[in-house]
């Protein structure tokens, strides 16, 4: 085993002690499993509490948006769950757990590593317009009756974890190939976590549709805006309405809101002049 493996594999003891003193439940480390998402909902369907962690070093059956695929790179990309219990004030804003779960990665990057990055609408996390981190929010009804919010949230942190396909649909990259900064990951972990409950509080109020507006790609800039049956269209991004849905305005002048999952953005790129 290699010096970066021995720095990325986990134990559940080394996570609790990293983490003494956050307020999270459950600590799973797993070396292989299929999909972390997937454990997520068996742990919350057994009574896992708010804010359990599951993470690994190999995950083998992730997944994205859309039932894309979610390749995890053994000990480079880092794939983690976090199971949400929302409270009351919280269930009126269950769509806005996804993006905060972007900016809690966008903020830990910022503030402990000095690292800028974007949030391409809705929640991926761009550094220099290429995508580092994924994120996948599913919910667990019993009935009619909310159980928990499974936040899947794949990054990646070191070099050779971003998968060289030639139909992703946004370039990939990760975090030592664009900065040169090795994370190690119960580091990070630590970090993310530290984040994610301080901006927990702010969900759905004016500092947190703030927050999300100054670090939203492609504002004031004109992208294309692509649509689910593929078909696509200039449109400049104006900014994120109450409700998190995106604004934006066509060449027409005219403007318009769409909700996560009828759109993509993808970026106009610069005409060259040498």
């Amino acid at each position: 085993m290699n010096n970066t493996e021995n720095m990325n594999r986990l134990t559940k003891e080394e996570l609790a002690e990293a983490l003494k003193g956050l307020p999270v439940g459950e600590i799973h480390c797993f070396d292989t499993i299929g999909s972390t998402n997937d454990f997520g909902f068996e742990c919350s369907a057994a009574g896992a509490p708010d804010m359990t962690i599951i993470t690994a070093y190999e995950q083998t059956k992730g997944r994205g948006r859309m039932q894309r695929e979610w390749i995890t790179k053994p000990g480079s990309s880092l794939p983690m769950t976090i199971i949400i219990r929302p409270t009351a004030e919280e269930m009126a804003n269950l769509n806005l757990f996804s993006p905060l779960t972007g900016l809690a990665v966008r903020e830990g990057l910022l503030h402990r590593y000095g690292i800028e990055s974007k949030i391409k609408w809705p929640n991926d996390v761009l550094l220099k317009s290429r995508k580092i981190c994924g994120i996948l929010c599913e919910t667990q009804w019993e009935g009619d009756r909310l159980n928990a919010l499974i936040l899947g949230i794949g990054i990646n942190l070191l070099h050779g974890s971003a998968p060289e396909l030639p139909d992703l649909n946004y370039p990939a990259s990760s975090v030592e190939d664009e900065t040169g900064t090795v994370i190690p990951r119960v580091e990070w972990i630590k970090t993310f976590i530290t984040q994610l409950i301080f901006l927990r509080p702010l969900i759905g109020k004016q500092a947190f549709f703030e927050l999300w507006e100054s670090c939203l790609a492609y504002k004031g800039e004109e992208t294309w805006l692509v649509r689910q049956d593929g078909s696509r269209e200039r449109c400049t991004v104006t900014g994120i309405a109450p409700d998190g849905s995106l604004i934006t305005t066509d060449q027409n002048g005219k403007t318009r809101t769409w909700i996560a999952g009828e759109i993509s953005l993808r970026e106009i790129p610069a005409i060259r002049n040498d």
